[in-house]
């Protein structure tokens, strides 16, 4: 055979190898191929319903990262995802001694909002994961508006932005939220609080007082206070299970740059009708002098089998700084509730919140009218005063008529 014809033959062998070889890779990338779209296909999210896929993906997703072992292997059932939302504006009218004016506003005793509630089971687990995003969107609010700022713009505020899972243990929430004592001040069955709410400032808080002959003026919101502990804030809680009816909470958390730790306990039962209550307290590290700002307190509402209900509130807050007197705020409350209907007078002071010697007071009357579930209207009037030693301050009138669209 010529050196020639034998080259020949080497180099298509050496083709023939080299085909081979690529057909190999090829069909092997197609198996690998087909094998990626069958495991994406069984993890996929389903398309039976695009909102309850993505909120079962947003659930499963969370437990893989929060649990370990079984638990990340779990199956997600249950899967709920609940929008909603409230509009809820009020004509306000407000005289002072600077004169007098009226507002349209946002009634901030209960402020507009839109959120949504994702949850789901973990499967064989008996535990809970979801979330809970809330914003708040207020124009003209009721507690901001002055003789001096009659519109103020619209604005989102996080109210709720937060995992949790709960189960036997009870429930654990990250994110922000209530800390552990936040409205514990504030338990009420008198069904007034959309227009008698425990912390009076919260409409008209703008408005200030005026002390004539010095021309020394006080807005009513630095006054008047519920003090009703540290609110919402980024915070770890824990919620313990119930016992006996009680259900203990705590949080430490963060606020601004100050590290706050909540205790808050609430109760409910019979008694010739309905009583709830709640305590709390809760410390801040403002550091400086004053060191840890702490607030203790609580709050008691029963409302009879005939509709007859007596609520009553107390809070207390001190630091470390001797110059800042420890302020006190109490609340007495009559109410009727009939239907539809609720009725209610209220008594509230806070003493020396400001200063030593000050009290602030205030009395009014509130009705609310709910002629259906979704929907309520109320109207509400309140006389504030501020008392101070060596001071004649003018008093604030607050008139609120409005209404409140839920979705």
């Amino acid at each position: 055979m010529s050196k020639q014809k034998k080259g020949v033959r080497q180099n298509q062998r050496f083709r023939d190898e080299a085909k081979n070889r690529c057909e190999i890779k090829t069909k092997t990338r197609v198996r690998t191929m087909k094998k990626q779209e069958t495991v994406h296909s069984n993890v996929s999210c389903g398309t039976v319903s695009a909102r309850r896929s993505l909120a079962s993906c947003l659930v499963f997703a969370a437990a893989s990262v929060a649990a370990s072992g079984a638990l990340a292997q779990a199956k997600v059932s249950n899967v709920s995802v609940n929008p909603y939302g409230q509009l809820n504006y009020g004509l306000l009218f407000g005289d002072t001694g600077d004169g007098s004016e009226h507002f349209i506003v946002d009634n901030d005793n209960s402020a507009s909002r839109v959120g949504a509630r994702l949850s789901g089971d973990l499967n064989d687990t008996g535990l809970t994961i979801g979330a809970h995003l809330e914003l708040e969107y207020q124009q003209n609010p009721s507690n901001a508006v002055s003789l001096n700022e009659r519109s103020i713009s619209g604005e989102f505020n996080e109210r709720h932005l937060n995992v949790f899972v709960s189960g036997g243990f009870g429930k654990l929430s990250l994110g922000q939220g209530d800390g552990a004592a936040n409205g514990n001040i504030e338990r009420d069955l008198s069904g007034t609080l959309l227009v008698s709410w425990t912390n009076p400032a919260l409409v008209g808080g703008g408005l200030e007082f005026l002390e004539e002959s010095s021309a020394t003026r006080v807005r009513l919101i630095s006054a008047m206070s519920d003090q009703d502990f540290e609110s919402r804030y980024s915070r770890l809680r824990y919620d313990l299970p119930s016992i006996g009816g009680i259900q203990p909470a705590v949080s430490q958390g963060i606020k601004g740059e100050d590290d706050v730790t909540e205790v808050g306990a609430r109760f409910s039962g019979e008694l010739g009708g309905k009583i709830i209550g709640a305590v709390g307290f809760s410390t801040r590290d403002v550091g400086g002098q004053a060191d840890r700002f702490q607030t203790l307190g609580g709050s008691v509402s029963w409302l009879h089998d005939s509709g007859i209900n007596l609520t009553g509130a107390y809070s207390t807050t001190s630091d470390d700084n001797p110059a800042n007197p420890d302020a006190d705020f109490y609340l007495g409350k009559l109410g009727y509730k009939s239907g539809q209907h609720a009725f209610d007078v209220h008594y509230a002071v806070t003493e020396d919140r400001l200063q030593q010697g000050d009290s602030a007071e205030t009395i009014g009357v509130g009705y609310v009218f709910q002629p259906i579930k979704w929907f309520d209207t109320y109207a509400g009037v309140n006389r504030h005063s501020l008392d101070r030693p060596g001071a004649d301050f003018e008093d604030i009138t607050t008139v609120l008529v409005g209404g409140r669209l839920k979705f």
